[in-house]
């Protein structure tokens, strides 16, 4: 499916491609040259100008916020289309700039402004219009795509229409791989004092019946989720926690640990295995590039994926570090 604007910039193209994924299976085509676009009768056509070019079209009259370059406060007024919240209001076959809209939520594009931090230094939620407009629990751009798709079948019924299918991907963080085994006499003395003082008997005996070896450690599930990956074909990801030193958020045993090393060779023979990055890693960037490099010696194969710590992000800063390593 062809589209005309009258200038091409990155973040239509960013903006273009997702919807064509969503829509007919593929990018959409731009063009900014108005008369091969004229001369395109052969298929359906949308047009994103300021004005109505053909009777033939389907008519998106744009915001301005894809062909800007910078980065400022949007004026946003919600409003009900077709029983969903929307923005970016304009005139055409749509209520709304749906390629603006979906570009100013995928991008989250509010978290590079100037906003207030939460209790770990990330963007607040509450600061988010999806918070204020009450639709953080709705799949909205995929609820306006479903729309966008209905207009699109109703002005040009001969096109093919995309519906993704449902797939399921497993992702593990393990960040504390095993519960109480694996981490040495000293914290395990010092965990169980804690214990002890506090009265958990339960857990206490629970440690000591683990490290006797008379109980299961109840983190180390990693068998019965083996079995329930080849019982439904499953395919998981799994990223390990690597920080060279404990800390609050930072609970893993040692990356030097044969126990530990052993475990992400394991799981290698099955399925992608990938890094999260630590708590420390946030503040001492350095760090990441050292526990991608741990990960890469245990496996003897380039690290490509990440998880990011979720109490750990921030933008455009997080996404810059993830892209250099």
């Amino acid at each position: 499916m062809l589209i005309y604007t009258t200038t091409i910039t990155s973040r239509l193209q960013y903006s273009t491609d997702f919807s064509g994924k969503e829509v007919i299976g593929k990018p959409f085509e731009l063009t900014s040259d108005l008369n091969y676009y004229q001369q395109h009768n052969t298929s359906p056509k949308i047009n994103y100008s300021p004005a109505r070019i053909s009777p033939g079209e389907f008519w998106i009259k744009p915001h301005s916020l894809l062909f800007e370059s910078k980065i400022a406060e949007q004026a946003i007024e919600c409003f009900d289309a077709n029983g969903q919240k929307a923005f970016f209001k304009t005139e055409g076959d749509l209520s709304f700039d749906i390629f603006a809209a979906s570009f100013y939520l995928l991008s989250r594009y509010e978290e590079y402004l100037s906003h207030k931090k939460d209790m770990y230094g990330r963007y607040a939620h509450d600061n988010s219009l999806a918070f204020k407009e009450a639709f953080l629990d709705q799949p909205l751009i995929n609820l306006w795509f479903k729309d966008f798709k209905d207009a699109l079948k109703a002005m040009f019924p001969a096109i093919t229409i995309h519906n993704s299918p449902f797939s399921f991907l497993p992702t593990y963080d393990i960040d504390i791989a095993w519960s109480y085994k694996h981490k040495g006499w000293w914290r395990n003395l010092g965990a169980s004092i804690q214990s002890l003082v506090k009265g958990n008997w339960t857990q206490f005996r629970e440690r000591i019946n683990v490290l006797k070896g008379k109980q299961k450690d109840p983190f180390d599930t990693y068998g019965w989720l083996n079995h329930l990956h080849q019982q439904y074909n499953l395919k998981p990801y799994y990223f390990f926690l690597l920080a060279t030193k404990t800390s609050r958020y930072d609970k893993n045993i040692s990356p030097r640990q044969k126990a530990l090393q052993a475990l992400i060779s394991d799981h290698l023979i099955r399925y992608p295995v990938a890094i999260h990055p630590s708590w420390r890693s946030g503040d001492e960037y350095s760090l990441l590039k050292k526990e991608r490099e741990i990960l890469q010696n245990i496996t003897g194969t380039k690290v490509v994926s990440s998880r990011q710590h979720y109490e750990r992000f921030t933008l455009p800063e997080t996404f810059r570090r993830l892209s250099e390593q």
